[in-house]
Parts: C-alpha cells; structure tokens; sequence
C-alpha cells in the first residue's frame, strides 16, 4: 500500500480526570476503518494503544509502519500519526490517555534512571512495539487496561507501578539523541505555542508571545494556526479553558466563581458566556449531570471524533 497524502494536521485534545490523569477509551466503537484518513492528528498527551484485533498500517512520525494484533503503541503528544486497517478489516484498538509527569508525580520521577532521556522520550517518542520482540509491552499495557476497567481496591497506585515499570523498559530502547532529532523535524510547527497555551492557559498573556514562541510573525502565525487548527488562537486558549474547567466542575468542590478564576477568567460572566458557547449548557448544568458521563474528546470547531469514520461508511464513536 503507498502512502497515502496527507494535507491537514488535526489536534485532538483529551480530558484527562484532574485527580487521576488516565484516560480509557475501549469496546466497539474503537474500530479503525480501511480506508487511510486523509489527516494526520496529534495529541495533547501521551497515547498509548493497543490492537486487538485483525491489522493494518500507521503513519507514525513520517514513517509508515505495520500493525497486527497485540502491537503496542506509544506515542508522545504532539507527534503526527494516524491509522488505518488493511482492506476489508476493521481493527479494533483500545486506547490509554497519560499525563505522564502528573501520574509518575515527584516521587515516580525520582525512581527513573535517566531524567534527561526521560524528557526526551516523551516530547518525541513513536514506539510500535511487536508483541514477538517486546512481550513485556503487551503483558504490562495489558494490565493497565484491566486495572482502569475493573476500578478495584488501590488500582490506582497498580496503574502508577505498571507505568512506571513501561517508561524504565522503554528507557532503555529509546534512541539516542542524535536519532531523535531525526524523530522531533516531524513534530508540528506550530507545538511551541500548543505546550505553551498547555502549560499557561491560566495565564493572561498576549496572542504575540505564541508567534514569539514559534519564530514567526504574529500574521504567519494566525494563518497557519487557524488553517491546521480550524479556529484562532484565542479562540482555542478559551477552548483549552473551558475543558479544563469541565474536569474541575466534577471533580473539585470550589464554587463555579472559583473554578473560573482557576483556569483564567477574571469575570464570572465571560466564563459563563464561553462555557455556554462551547459546551451548549451551563457550568452549573454540567457540573449536575454527574460524573458518570463518558470523558472523551470534545468535538469543538476544527476538531473531529476519532477517526471521523462516518466519511469512509464506518460508524464513528459516540462521544
């Protein structure tokens, strides 16, 4: 199969639970369709997926690599990919969505045996792991699935344990510096002010400092980010906001004003006005429907279902 051309970059952006940053995504809807996406995607965290079912192919980082069941992936955020199955299947995959350095927390960083090699790995890292040559990836990303699907007594601290054992193991056949830079030409042009607006969403600051971040000029940068990312760049910094402010409405108990001004809003209204024009309802409303409801990507404008299977007849997951 040729590689197929591919002409937009999509950024996908996952809630990850403010109190545990692990999130699952499983079962049938997670099927990839035969036919390749026309885009490729990346990440606000780190994906780590593991096929179930039947194979297919990936472009991963500028390269195109095959797949079959029980292959581990790992990929860093921020890294380009996408994936689809070989003619007439439909693999079935299940995901795990990491925040690494909030799930490893001070004390699991301590334990690494390289934190340099460690910092690298996860800006850039695209491993496709068989399960022949690296068991030890399909047994351990195994048990992490089972431990976030059976939620049973102390699961966290055994998710905590098995991912710490995958990055050490990973640390070890992760390249050297010199091969990464290889891996990091692949990565966005616009990821500073992606790790930027990340890291500083609370924050007030000017739309000139994401050019300034990136080299470019502020009109070079407002042409490409609304032409990769589908909306301004203020735009996405209130969209970045208002996720942030989901997972905290249901998972915090500091009043809606206090959540606002958490995640950056010095006025109560002007939260209310962008959570009600992102979401469709408001914080209180939210926060009352329960924790109960699927997290999974927000389909905001510029961003798309995984997949967007519907577009080559397969259905997509309800999120």
């Amino acid at each position: 199969m040729s590689r197929p051309k591919q002409a937009v970059l999509e950024y996908r952006s996952y809630d990850l639970p403010a109190d545990f940053p692990v999130l699952m995504l499983s079962g049938e809807h997670w099927r990839i369709s035969p036919v390749p996406s026309k885009r490729l995607h990346f990440h606000n965290c780190l994906e780590i997926g593991l096929c179930l079912s039947d194979s297919g192919a990936m472009i991963l980082g500028g390269d195109q690599v095959p797949y079959q069941s029980g292959y581990v992936t790992c990929i860093a955020r921020n890294v380009p990919h996408t994936t689809w199955s070989d003619p007439g299947r439909h693999s079935l995959w299940n995901y795990l969505y990491v925040d690494p350095d909030i799930l490893l927390g001070r004390s699991g960083l301590a334990l690494l045996p390289d934190l340099t090699a460690y910092g690298r790995m996860m800006t850039g890292c695209r491993f496709m792991l068989p399960p022949q040559e690296y068991p030890w990836a399909l047994t351990l990303v195994q048990e992490m699935l089972e431990e976030v699907s059976g939620k049973e007594k102390g699961y966290r601290i055994c998710v905590q344990g098995l991912f710490l054992i995958l990055v050490t193991r990973l640390l070890r056949i992760f390249p050297e510096e010199t091969e990464q830079a290889v891996t990091d030409k692949h990565l966005p042009a616009l990821t500073p002010a992606l790790d930027y607006i990340y890291e500083h969403y609370h924050q007030t600051f000017p739309m000139e400092a994401l050019a300034d971040v990136c080299h470019m000029s502020p009109t070079h940068f407002r042409r490409l980010f609304h032409a990769q990312m589908g909306v301004n760049p203020l735009s996405f910094l209130h969209q970045t906001r208002i996720l942030k402010s989901c997972t905290l409405l249901r998972t915090s108990e500091k009043n809606v004003a206090e959540i606002a001004a958490q995640v950056g809003y010095t006025s109560l209204s002007c939260f209310n006005q962008h959570f009600q024009r992102i979401i469709g309802c408001t914080p209180t409303v939210w926060r009352k429907s329960g924790s109960e409801a699927r997290p999974s990507l927000l389909n905001f404008t510029g961003w798309r279902e995984a997949e967007i299977l519907e577009e080559n007849g397969f259905p997509a997951p309800k999120t």
